[in-house]
């Protein structure tokens, strides 16, 4: 099994290089570039390092991957086409697991998700092994530390996503025994990928350098952003882990909090389209006319008598007068019109259930895709203000009550209160108060990370009865590593399948 990861590896470094020489180098021959030329050339090695967390980003914000089906899985958004296994996923109630097999017609997702992380994983492992064998960067080396911090950063959100997203996944540093590796549960996994971030804060806090704007899609970013954006993603990744609530409880909050301390200040927003190469087609698809739909529980979330579903007979709401409500009231979130676009209609087959439906899409973000149906505009994947719900998180946590978090839930300069024009929470329950933060996280990050709701609806039992928790090693992987094949099953135990349920706030 050791000498088949071996051999997995080796192909997903020589994917590495073909897709970094073809994009990057001047070769040639430019169908069978040179390896060896290539990694002995300090600019070329560079580049392989500057485009690695790019693969990442677009694979994990990418309609080829996982994103969607998570999306309807966690009723963050709504959308009953087959696409990217969203029908399979979203069914209600929850009875598919996921076909972990080449048969199945929306494996592609799972093996996409898996091999793009291994890609940027492998790029930045092949740039600091380069580094840590004495080749320099920039002028005698004065670019070394903007190569090291940027490796450490891509390698540690991949294994973080990992992590998150399989129940299992191999954990490759750069100085790995490639032939001593094994399948690691998803915690070691998520241990391991905190470490790498940790390597990349510390060596960006005792650094000074500037990231050139094609790593990061035109974003002016020094060693201190970039160390920001490493925290920020470390918070994510630590808080969004757990399966359980139970879990979830016990995790190191205070270790959130520090992450979260030190976070964003100011949004990543990468500029999409062809310019940088950067795309978000999550974000497209989960919002474009005709598909994807804002879910009910959503729009409960900024108006509480508003239902939080759609009545499964499309006939019998639960409203004061039992009728469609029709435009939900503003009055006590006005990003219900800035942010939401109501529709009367809907295009889904009633014969896939009416569950479905729902009469707002999103947005918020519509100026993207003015020019272009793909977008050529900036596009926030991590919002400043996720990280200030994360530290608000923390804080009710670490201190049992919710001085802090209300704090930063009721900040004026905050855009629940600058685009929301909300009211004060005044209800100091703790309980009362973690629900107005998952809310606050699902209403102001709509459609920017993908998986947050996914990870947030996980961790506090929320999803449906018997929706995944995780994904299993794709079929493809287990066969090269000649591992027996297995497929998750939608079982509501509270280990591969969520034994929780969520609840509006109409219920």
């Amino acid at each position: 099994m050791k000498n088949s990861i071996l051999k997995l590896y080796v192909i997903l470094i020589a994917f590495s290089l073909v897709t970094f020489s073809c994009a990057d180098l001047d070769v040639i021959n430019e169908n069978a570039p040179d390896a060896t030329r290539a990694l002995a050339n300090p600019s070329d090695v560079k580049a392989l390092a500057g485009g690695s967390f790019r693969t990442w980003h677009n694979a994990i914000q990418e309609y080829d991957g996982l994103a969607l089906a998570m999306g309807v899985m966690a009723d963050h958004f709504t959308c009953s086409w087959g696409n990217q296994a969203m029908r399979d996923m979203s069914w209600e109630p929850r009875i598919n697991s996921f076909n972990n097999s080449l048969t199945y017609s929306y494996f592609g997702a799972l093996r996409f998700q898996w091999q793009e992380s291994y890609s940027c994983i492998s790029s930045a492992n092949l740039a600091l092994q380069r580094l840590n064998n004495g080749m320099n960067f920039g002028t005698d080396g004065d670019e070394n530390d903007l190569v090291e911090a940027f490796c450490y950063l891509a390698s540690g959100v991949s294994h973080g996503y990992l992590g998150l997203v399989f129940d299992q996944a191999n954990v490759i540093a750069w100085d790995a025994d490639i032939a001593g590796l094994e399948l690691m549960p998803w915690s070691d996994v998520i241990d391991a990928s905190l470490v790498l971030l940790d390597k990349a804060i510390q060596i960006c806090n005792t650094s000074s350098f500037t990231v050139p704007l094609g790593w990061v899609a035109g974003q002016a970013m020094t060693n201190v952003e970039l160390g920001q954006l490493a925290s920020s993603y470390a918070a994510r990744i630590l808080a969004g882990s757990s399966r359980t609530k139970a879990h979830n409880d016990n995790i190191d909050w205070g270790r959130v909090l520090n992450y979260a301390q030190d976070g964003l200040t100011s949004d990543f927003a990468p500029e999409l389209g062809d310019a940088y190469d950067w795309y978000d087609m999550y974000f497209i698809y989960a919002r474009y006319s005709g598909w994807g739909r804002t879910d009910m529980r959503v729009m409960n979330a900024m108006n509480h008598a508003y239902p939080s579903r759609w009545p499964s007979d499309n006939v019998s709401w639960n409203t004061i007068d039992g009728l469609d409500p029709g435009p939900a009231n503003p009055a006590d979130d006005n990003r219900i019109t800035t942010d939401f676009q109501y529709l009367s209609s809907n295009a889904f087959p009633p014969d896939r259930g009416y569950y479905h439906y729902s009469h707002y899409r999103f947005r918020r973000y519509d100026y993207v895709t003015t020019n272009t149906w793909y977008g050529n505009q900036p596009k926030p994947s991590f919002l400043a203000w996720e990280v200030k719900l994360l530290e608000a998180e923390a804080l009710l946590r670490t201190t049992g009550n919710s001085t802090g978090a209300l704090a930063i839930l009721n900040d004026p300069a905050g855009p629940r209160k600058t685009r929301g024009l909300c009211a004060d929470i005044t209800e100091t329950d703790v309980a009362t108060v973690l629900r107005y933060i998952l809310d606050e996280k699902d209403i102001e990050c709509h459609l920017t990370g993908a998986g947050i709701s996914f990870f947030d609806m996980r961790r506090t039992d929320r999803l449906q009865p018997s929706t995944l928790l995780h994904f299993p090693v794709p079929a493809t992987e287990l066969e090269i590593s000649g591992l027996p094949h297995y497929t998750i099953i939608a079982v509501p135990d509270g280990v591969n399948g969520s034994a929780g349920d969520w609840t509006g706030w109409d219920n």
